[in-house]
Formats: C-alpha cells, sequence, structure tokens
C-alpha cells in the first residue's frame, strides 16, 4: 500500500513555520489584541476618547474651526470620524496626517495623535509591519506565508494517526484552529493585496463653484447624509481633494446587514446636491466580500463570541509555535544522537594482553595519539571486528582516562566468530574500527552506597565502576565470582588497587552468600550485576526474592536481546514519505525496511548495540532489545527495529 509523498508537504510546512516563526507571532499576538481594539482604546485613550454624554452635539464645521485653530499649520482638511455614541469625541484629520479629538459638547480640543501612536496605535503598527520599509508587501509575503503554513499543517493531518506528547497537541490543536486561523489570513489576505478594496468610483463634477454665500455646510451635507442611513453607528467623512471631486460620506446604519456594511453617499460640495447614493447591498460582490472580511478579521461581525474565537484562534499561533519548534528540536537531537552512536572512530591496537585463562585485554588508542570521546563507567563500545561483524565490549578502564579504551575479551567455546577473530586475528598495531562510547549500564548518581557483582567476563564494566566509585569516595563492595582463580581477569589488579579492602573473590560458586548479602533491602543502596544470564539470574532473582524494589536492580547484557518468536503483522507508516510498509509475524521490522529500500544503519540486530535505533512519532512500540533504559522505554519515542514490535497494529516512524 503506498501513499502519495507527504515529504515535500511536510518539509514545506516545517521550513515554512520555523522560517516566518517570529513573524507570524508578531502577526497573531498583535491580532490578539487588537480584536478589543473597541474596548481597550476607551480605556487606554480615554482622555481623548472619552467625553461626557452629549444630546446636543455643536454643529460640525465650529467642531473643524475648533481643530484647526489648535492646529493652524496642519495643512488641508482630509476625514472626519463621527461615532453613534454620544459619549465619544469627534475626530479631524488634515493631510499632516494626525487625528485631532474634539469634544462634541463644547468643542474643546482633547489632544492630537499621530495614526500609529499610544498603546493601541504602536500594537497596529507593529502589526502591519510599521517598522519595515515596505509595510504593504511585508503584509503581503507573511499572510501568504502563513496561508501555506496552515493550509499545509490540514493536508498533512490524517484521522487515527496517534502522537504523543507536544505532537499530539500540535495536531489536535492545530486540526481544532484551522477552520478560524484560515477565516482570519484570508479576510487579512484581501486587505493586504486591497483585493475588491474600491468603493463605488464618484462621478467628475462641473468646475462651477456657487458663491460663498450658497455654499452648504458640513453640518447640512450630515444632516442630509443621515437622512439616507438613519441613525448611523459609524460615519467617515471624506473631504475632496480637488474642485471637481465629490464629497463622500461612509455610513454604517444600526439596521446594516453587518457591523461594516457601508453605505455611501457623495455630495456635490458647491451646491450640497446628492451626485451618487450606494446602499451596501448595491455595491459590487467584490467590495461586498472585502468589507465582510474586514469585519471578520477585525472582529467586528459576531460581537463578544467571535472576538473570543478570534482571540483564542490568535492565541494558539504561539502554543502551536511552541509545541512544532519543540517536537522539531526533539527529533533533531534524536538524529543527532543516533548519528553520534553511529559514528565510527579508527583505533590502533596498542597493548594485547593475557589476563586469564581464553581471555586477552585490548588497548584501543587514536593513531595521533589524540584524546578520545568521553565515556562513563558501564559504557561500552561497537567493534566492528570484520565487515559484517559487530560485537560489543564494556570499557574496563576509569573514565578519566581519555587517552585509551581499554576492551576485554573471553574467547567462547560456541564464538560466533567475534572472540575467535579477536583472539586468533588481532594484534597489537592493527587498526580496528569502533563506535563512539554508549552507556546502556549507568551509576545511579544519587545512590547511598553500590554493591557490585560481577560473573566471569562480567568484571569488564564492574571494574570501571569500583575505580570511579573509589575515585569520588562513594560507599561500595564489590563481589567477584569465577570458576578458578585462573579464569579470573584482573585479579591482580583488583588486589593491588586503593579499594582492594572492598573487594570479595568468590571461586567455585557463591550463590549462597550472595544471596546472603541480599536478604535485607535497604533503602537507596543499588545492586550491579554483569556476567552470565545464568550469574544475573541469580543475584536478581534472589534480591527481588527478598522485596528489593526493580528501581534498586540493574543488570548489563552481552547476550541478544530474547526473542520472543514472531508475533502479529503490524505495518510501519513512514512519516516523511508517507508510505506504508507491512510486517509480517516471522519477520522483523529491520528486515521489512531494508526489504522496503528504506536505508537505516543496523549492526548486532539482537537489540543490544542500539544502532538502529529509530525515532517513533505515533503509536505504541512492544520493547524487546536491551539497549533502552527504562525510561526510555517509558517515552516510547524510539525503538528498535531489529527486535521490537508494535502493540497497537502501527507504528509511525521518523524515517
Amino acid at each position: 500500500m503506498m501513499r502519495a509523498p507527504m515529504r515535500p508537504l511536510r518539509q514545506l510546512h516545517r521550513w515554512t513555520g520555523l522560517a516566518g516563526g517570529l513573524l507570524f507571532l508578531l502577526v497573531a499576538l498583535s491580532g490578539a489584541a487588537l480584536l478589543f481594539r473597541a474596548q481597550l482604546e476607551p480605556v487606554v485613550s480615554a482622555r481623548l476618547l472619552v467625553t461626557p454624554p452629549c444630546h446636543a452635539p455643536l454643529p460640525l464645521d465650529r467642531l473643524v474651526e475648533a481643530a484647526r485653530a489648535a492646529h493652524p499649520d496642519a495643512g488641508a482638511l482630509r476625514f472626519i470620524r463621527l461615532s453613534g455614541d454620544p459619549a465619544r469625541s469627534a475626530r479631524v484629520r488634515f493631510s499632516d496626517g494626525q487625528w485631532i479629538h474634539v469634544d462634541r459638547c463644547t468643542a474643546q480640543v482633547l489632544g492630537a495623535q499621530a495614526l500609529y501612536t499610544g498603546p493601541v496605535g504602536t500594537v497596529s503598527w507593529l502589526h502591519v509591519f510599521g517598522f519595515t520599509g515596505n509595510s504593504e508587501g511585508m503584509m503581503q509575503a507573511a499572510g501568504l506565508a502563513f496561508l501555506l503554513l496552515v493550509l499545509a499543517g490540514v493536508a498533512l493531518w490524517r484521522p487515527g494517526q496517534r502522537y504523543r506528547g507536544g505532537m499530539h497537541w500540535h495536531r489536535t490543536l492545530g486540526f481544532c484552529v484551522a477552520p478560524v486561523l484560515l477565516a482570519s489570513i484570508l479576510s487579512g489576505l484581501l486587505q493586504a493585496f486591497s483585493w475588491g478594496a474600491a468603493g463605488p468610483p464618484a462621478p467628475p463634477l462641473p468646475v462651477t463653484p456657487a458663491a460663498a454665500s450658497g455654499r452648504p455646510t458640513l453640518a447640512q451635507l450630515l444632516s442630509r447624509a443621515e437622512r439616507l442611513a438613519p441613525q448611523a453607528g459609524r460615519i467617515q467623512i471624506r473631504l475632496p481633494a480637488g474642485p471637481s471631486e465629490a464629497l463622500g460620506f461612509e455610513m454604517v446604519g444600526r439596521t446594516a446587514a453587518h457591523a461594516n456594511a457601508i453605505d455611501y453617499a457623495m455630495f456635490d460640495p458647491a451646491t450640497g446636491a446628492l451626485v451618487r447614493h450606494v446602499p451596501y447591498a448595491s455595491n459590487t460582490a467584490a467590495h461586498r466580500l472585502y468589507l465582510l472580511a474586514a469585519g471578520v478579521h477585525y472582529g467586528w461581525i459576531g460581537g463578544l463570541p467571535a472576538q473570543l474565537l478570534l482571540f483564542a484562534a490568535a492565541l494558539s499561533v504561539g502554543v502551536l509555535a511552541w509545541t512544532g519548534t519543540a517536537s522539531w528540536l526533539r527529533a533533531r537531537g534524536r538524529e543527532r544522537q543516533l548519528r553520534r552512536q553511529s559514528a565510527r572512530l579508527r583505533l590502533r591496537v596498542a597493548r594485547k594482553t593475557a589476563e586469564a585463562s581464553d581471555i586477552c585485554s585490548f588497548e584501543l588508542v587514536a593513531p595521533t595519539g589524540g584524546r578520545l570521546p568521553r565515556f562513563e563507567a558501564g559504557a561500552h563500545i561497537d567493534v566492528h571486528v570484520a565487515p559484517g561483524l559487530v560485537r560489543q565490549y564494556s570499557l574496563c578502564n576509569h573514565p578519566r582516562e581519555r587517552h585509551r579504551y581499554v576492551i576485554c575479551v573471553l574467547h567462547t567455546q560456541d564464538s560466533r566468530g567475534g572472540s575467535r577473530a579477536m583472539h586468533e586475528q588481532v594484534q597489537a598495531g592493527d587498526l580496528l574500527e569502533v563506535g563512539v562510547p554508549r552507556n546502556h549500564f549507568p551509576l545511579c548518581p544519587s545512590a547511598r552506597r553500590s554493591l557490585l557483582f560481577a560473573g566471569g567476563i562480567g568484571i569488564t564494566p564492574i571494574l570501571g565502576m569500583a575505580e570511579q566509585l573509589a575515585s569520588s569516595g562513594a560507599d561500595f563492595e564489590l563481589h567477584y565470582v569465577a570458576r578458578s582463580r585462573e579464569r579470573a581477569a584482573f585479579v591482580a589488579r583488583l588486589l593491588a588497587s586503593p579499594f582492594a579492602g572492598r573487594v570479595r573473590l568468590h571461586f567455585g560458586g557463591a550463590r549462597r552468600e550472595l544471596s546472603a548479602l541480599l536478604a535485607a533491602p535497604e533503602p537507596g543502596v543499588h545492586v550491579y550485576a554483569c556476567g552470565p544470564a545464568g550469574f544475573m539470574d541469580a543475584v536478581l532473582g534472589a534480591a527481588r526474592a527478598a522485596g528489593w524494589d526493580d528501581a534498586q536492580l540493574h543488570r548489563e547484557v552481552f547476550a541478544g536481546a530474547t526473542p520472543q518468536a514472531g508475533g502479529e503483522p503490524f505495518a510501519l507508516r513512514l512519516a516523511r514519505s508517507g508510505r506504508i510498509i507491512q510486517v509480517g509475524s516471522g519477520e522483523s521490522a529491520l528486515d521489512a525496511l531494508l526489504a522496503g529500500g528504506v536505508r537505516i544503519r543496523h549492526a548486532c540486530r539482537q537489540g543490544v548495540c542500539g544502532t538502529c535505533l529509530t525515532g517513533v512519532l505515533a503509536g505504541r512500540p512492544e520493547h524487546r532489545d536491551h539497549c533502552l533504559s527504562p525510561a526510555e522505554r517509558a517515552r516510547n519515542d524510539v525503538f528498535a527495529p531489529c527486535c521490537s514490535r508494535a502493540r497497537d497494529g502501527c507504528l509511525t516512524l521518523d524515517l
């Protein structure tokens, strides 16, 4: 089953959001504030806007004269704005661009304010990118990019996909607010591109001005206009710029179709004759759409519920930006971690030493003598013994030794090729490819005391742990179990160490002694076991039987994950391409991916090395590996496809 490729769409959504994230946040958050402009302005600019209610306002000409007297050099009269609220000032604007606020009852000039000044004006200035040299172009570009972002997100949404954490909230919230955001973006784009913005044109007037005594006053023209739109809640008067232009009234009556349904009335300023009247319903369809869109965009239509809906959608942009960016950063972090884990070092075998019967240690150094990547006690490295042959060996030197890695290898009788090659083929001076250190067996930093149990070759990580604990002054005890002294590595090193008094050697078996040591659970004490599977089962089984909490018990694994043969078939959805890959009951997810042509790094195929760890975006993995910690498993955001499967029938992978 194949789906249309989704990767280009996903990349478009991701990079549009990342590239324009700050601009989108600026537009959304400033727009959220402007939705309540009608409620905010009378509060933050009360000195200019709010006046005592007036039932008998002064003639409009008196108000203009007062504004002119207060600002004699303001230029020609351009606009007048009146509100249907008797407790609001009149606003007069001359060609200098400032709005002069005048009390309609007393003709007192309350002050002047430029278009983008004051608290609300500044927010408007930010909203329209007034700080750039090309406000209109920026609004158009940002609007189109925002539209692409939302449309791509809608196209990527698929029902039935379960995501976790931030991505779940990102998808759920995005789906819920997408219709409101699209309405807001599209209505804003109509304004940014001025599609349908042009109102009805006024016919040219003959240049035959009447005598000065015969010219109608502004108050008379206002009275005639109000008869065309009774009880207008909002009036804007556009003064003519030339002798052949009409004086225009833009009015929204109280019974208008919506809060931005403008009626137009045009008068001859010389004679007062009505030259054109265009009710809202008679406007062109494009202009009616433009007016409706502006009303929707500014929250004028629908009252408080519509304002709150738009406000919530605008604020959601911040949440979407946070969850989307956080999910991307987590994915990038996973990719970087996986790249680091799959990186290889080319090291020289500086020394090969027989430590015990069938046990050799190998000291690996950089060919140039440089420092090696850091590691912690309990860490291991992948050793590429031969092409296609990768084995994991614990580091058994002190973590502060950055100049070398020391590993120890037991030559097993049932070797599958790794230990035999290390013992028989690798010699001092040879070069080996190894992976960077990884740690699936770390010390608990908050432990009050540590009990270290090593069986046979399991001394390798335990030795490094003991050295680190000793150098930090921590309380610990080490118990080393082996069949005989001849088959025990590093005995001389242990007995000569500064912590020799904390070491207990047990040869020939010591299960009863170990059980006695674990008979009484102690708070804050952690138990670490490494060695053959039977040995670790015995140690940890005795601890559990005595009542130790699982959080206090830790084990290292050398063998592969126990493969619960097969399982139910399931599907893998590749998020970046939309492909679906079916995994049969008798095959691993890794084999299915490789068969489908998906390139994925892998090594041990046993769930130990972690090379193939892959990010999981949706679904619940059935973890069968030994490389993830309990906390990492609980997050369910990564799994080992070489051995793990799906619990719910489908996993969405970050591939």
